[in-house]
């Protein structure tokens, strides 16, 4: 391949979907790749027989294939109408290559049968000019702004995750693979192995290869071996790629430089069992003085190949950041860093100083090691502690079920409870769905991946559980999801599941009260395709029925107004919520106590380069958070920029608890992509009495850089503060990172926490309204308002309701408005700083025993060195 084929290539690199990648390097390699023979295909894909045999039915008789696809297809092509574009019949599944080789420009296939589902092919006259217009939003001035975000740099990206997930797309071949999760463990760990052969046998096979064709086998090959976690072998892939182009043409070397800079930085964080303390004060942002090192000579290549790239490119904002962070692992920040180059500490430092939480996951036994996943608190056997756990989206990875042993330390139980055959999961959620008083776990599978099925576990109230998947009537069809939210939508007291999916029809299951759902979604009205990211519930309007909101990747979100019939119809245009496009997690809560719940939704455009400009206060295109104030009529006003949340971050896990219990919520965010060079500290933004959100993360050392993921709020010492679990690793093996238990130094303010028990409503009181009237000295008296649930929808808190009260709280009564029985309660003469049970029937609340206990004290004890604060 000469000089003008490797330009080509690269910018193919660049532009490649992920989902093609690796194939379109391999056809490259083999000499297969475009040609005349590239023709524009659409494709319809349903997940079943019966209903492609209509959509069939419909084309023949006239129907039009893109409004079809735009309507019923589960691929991630249906909201362009399915349009493949211009594809080479030989680079496609053997399946469709068959049914394409016949087909004229007109044309279209019988039905194909796929292992995700059931396609129809069509041949176009000619290729699209454009996509199907995205009938949502046709507002022109938002549409020329997504138009304006495609502009926007992309994150550099070495991680391998892409090249992985196309290597194991073109090993699934059998129907049953996506309810398989042993299948699921082989296919993830043999298919990037099988492909890292083919590659080697291409690089063997160098007769009329020049360097550029050998140093692309190298760069797919580091990519796969990266994505895998052995990083020494992808690093020396990437230096022989490296040394090979720069000797001809040099057109990879910026791309090269892009995966060696971060690469040798992944590799020097990487956790190191033997250097393991009580107290985790390791890969912070800021770093800390005093902190453990990186090692050294890792942190010197990775400065050396960030130098040379940003030497191309000064205004590159994401070398910027990642050189300063660099600098930061090798201990010589600020003073080290070179001037021009230089990041004030300004831009980290906090406006406010809440105390240092530290990381004490060490000393209790919660540091696991993993991928990005989903983490739960929550009391599964009712002894009045709060456990742990937690999942990862690693197919082979099994969920962890840390039991709190009273003590300050927790103990995996796993093994004990069943668990260790319920592999991945990128996100779990807590319920009581068939309430018998003891907590359930759904697992959620196949976010950004494939079709995979979901695992709801019954707790047998005796510390193990049963998988009653099938049996439920939740096994199939499995989907792509990471986010689904219980709920009761017609007050029978039972909770039904809402499951938000991606380039898929969201699914709402209905409870029939006997163990088992059936899925109205199409007849409810919520049955919608997008690539959908959150799901979350809230009564919005107080009219005593729970409405929904679902986050999207690839256009507004979906506002459901429960219609008090089983029906919902979507609002969220009249709403004024539709201003997020490139939507994540989601969650409603009261920020200001005013008693009605506002909308925060936070933004995820993958672009590092915008997340540094954000934090250097440039100019900036991409999607900040959203927050929505709750109008009190049904409407919602976007008060993002006046609450100081104008910021365009990149939030995976993300949750809401109160962290100094003056009774305002806070936000905590968990920073990432996949990409390796995606290296941004969690975020602690501390809510100031409802006016404003500012940035603590500085002060209380929270900042962690691995990728965040589940985030968790919870007493987890029964101490009356609320402490942070989180869930910390990027998408692959190779992204590994160590799971932060941010213990809360306290703050001297007075608290109650609420433990509900529904008897007409659901057990688990989902959906029940709290608000506590306190007053405090020299204050009026103010209401403090929560609702019963989980929190944010990456990360699951308890459902037991802890409330901060403020400085020397005097509580004058509490409320509670239980939705199924319509029944309000009222108690007065309740002290505060107490665990209190209350049953909707109660007439007066029973206060719970619990014992207190600092986390990890032993371990922090034993350890005398382990300071208090750095």
């Amino acid at each position: 391949m000469g000089r003008e084929g490797s330009s080509g290539m690269v910018k193919l690199l660049r532009r490649a979907p992920p989902t093609v990648l690796l194939s379109l390097i391999i056809a490259l390699q083999t000499g297969r790749a475009g040609g005349p023979e590239a023709i524009p295909v659409e494709m319809l894909l349903v997940d079943s027989p019966d209903q492609a045999t209509q959509i069939l039915d419909r084309l023949n008789a006239g129907d039009d294939f893109a409004a079809l696809a735009h309507e019923y297809s589960i691929d991630t092509t249906a909201s362009d109408g399915g349009y493949l574009g211009e594809v080479n019949p030989d680079d496609m599944r053997l399946e469709l290559r068959d049914a394409l080789k016949d087909l004229r420009p007109g044309e279209r296939s019988g039905i194909v049968k796929l292992p995700s589902g059931y396609a129809i092919l069509q041949v176009l006259k000619e290729p699209q000019t454009a996509n199907t217009p995205d009938t949502l939003d046709t507002d022109p001035a938002r549409l020329l702004a997504v138009k304006a975000q495609e502009s926007i740099p992309r994150t550099i990206d070495a991680s391998g995750y892409q090249e992985l997930i196309q290597s194991m797309r073109d090993r699934i071949f059998s129907e049953t693979w996506a309810t398989d999760l042993k299948g699921a463990c082989a296919t993830r760990q043999q298919a990037p192995v099988e492909a890292i052969a083919a590659l080697r046998e291409q690089l063997n096979s160098k007769a009329g290869k020049t360097p550029e064709d050998l140093a692309i086998s190298h760069m797919v090959i580091g990519e796969l071996l990266s994505a895998t976690g052995s990083l020494d072998d992808a690093i020396e892939e990437w230096e022989q790629a490296y040394e090979l182009d720069k000797s001809v043409s040099g057109d990879y070397v910026p791309i090269l430089e892009g995966a060696l800079g971060p690469g040798y930085l992944r590799r020097a964080s990487l956790p190191d069992p033997s250097k393991r303390s009580p107290v985790n004060e390791n890969w912070l942002m800021p770093s800390r003085p005093g902190a453990p090192q990186a090692k050294q000579a890792d942190v010197r290549k990775g400065i050396q190949y960030l130098t040379r790239l940003l030497a191309r490119d000064r205004s590159n904002t994401e070398v910027q950041w990642l050189l300063n962070l660099a600098y930061m692992m090798a201990g010589t920040y600020p003073a080290g860093v070179p001037k021009d180059v230089l990041i004030p500490p300004s831009v980290f430092a906090s406006q406010e100083d809440l105390g240092h939480f530290r990381d004490v996951a060490p000393a209790a036994g919660l540091d696991v090691v993993g991928t990005a996943g989903g983490a739960i608190v929550d009391d599964f056997d009712n002894d009045g502690l709060l456990d742990v756990v937690t999942s990862q989206m690693d197919d082979c990875a099994p969920l962890h079920f840390f039991h709190n042993n009273g003590d300050g330390t927790f103990t995996d139980r796993a093994a004990q409870a069943g668990l260790l055959d319920q592999t991945g999961g990128l996100n779990i959620i807590q319920t009581d769905y068939n309430n018998d008083g003891c907590l359930d776990i759904l697992i959620m599978r196949g976010g950004w991946e494939f079709p995979r099925r979901r695992s709801l576990l019954r707790n047998n109230c005796d510390g193990t559980f049963t998988d009653v998947t099938e049996q439920s009537g939740l096994l199939q069809p499995p989907r792509s999801s990471q986010s689904a939210v219980w709920a009761d939508i017609d007050n029978d007291g039972n909770l039904d599941l809402f499951v938000a999916n991606e380039n898929a029809p969201a699914q709402l299951f209905l409870n029939r009260g006997d163990g088992t759902f059936v899925d109205i979604a199409r007849e409810a009205g919520v049955g919608r395709s997008a690539f959908s990211k959150a799901v979350v519930a809230e009564d919005y309007d107080h009219d005593g029925d729970v409405d929904f909101y679902v986050s999207n990747q690839n256009g507004p979100g979906f506002l459901y107004h429960n219609n008090g019939d089983r029906t919902f119809t979507e609002v969220s245009g009249p709403a004024g919520v539709q201003a997020n496009r490139y939507a994540f997690g989601a969650w409603f809560f009261d920020y200001d106590n005013d008693g009605w719940p506002d909308l925060f939704v936070t933004s995820y455009y993958g672009s590092a380069a915008e997340s540094a400009r954000s934090y250097l206060g440039l100019p900036r295109r991409g999607e900040t958070l959203k927050l929505f104030k709750n109008m009190k009529d049904g409407t919602f006003r976007d008060v993002t920029v006046e609450t100081g949340l104008d910021r365009v971050l990149l939030p995976m896990g993300s949750n809401f608890g109160d962290i100094d219990n003056d009774g305002y919520p806070d936000i905590y965010l968990g920073m990432g992509t996949p990409s390796f060079a995606t290296i941004f500290p969690n975020t602690l933004l501390h809510n100031q009495e409802g006016k404003r959100f500012v940035d603590v993360t500085e002060s209380t050392g929270t900042g962690a850089v691995s990728k965040g993921h589940g985030v968790a709020f919870g007493d987890l010492g029964n101490t009356g503060e609320e402490d942070i679990f989180v869930v910390m690793g990027g998408a692959s093996i190779g992204d590994r990172g160590v799971a932060r238990l941010f213990e809360n130094p306290g703050h001297g303010n007075d608290w109650i926490t609420l433990k509900l028990v529904g008897e007409k409503s659901n057990r688990a009181a989902i959906g029940a309204r709290i608000a506590v009237t306190v007053v405090n000295p020299g204050k009026e008296a103010r209401t403090i308002y929560k609702a019963v649930g989980s929190g944010g929808s990456f990360g699951a808190s308890p459902f037991q309701q802890h409330i901060g009260l403020g400085k020397s709280a005097r509580i004058e009564k509490i409320e509670i408005f239980w939705p199924a029985s319509k029944t309000r309660q009222t108690f007065t003469g309740v002290a505060p700083n107490q665990f209190l049970e209350i049953k909707e029937s109660a007439t007066s609340p029973v206060k719970l025993d619990r014992p207190s206990f600092q986390i990890g004290k032993a371990a922090l004890s034993a350890a005398k060195s382990a300071p208090l604060r750095p």
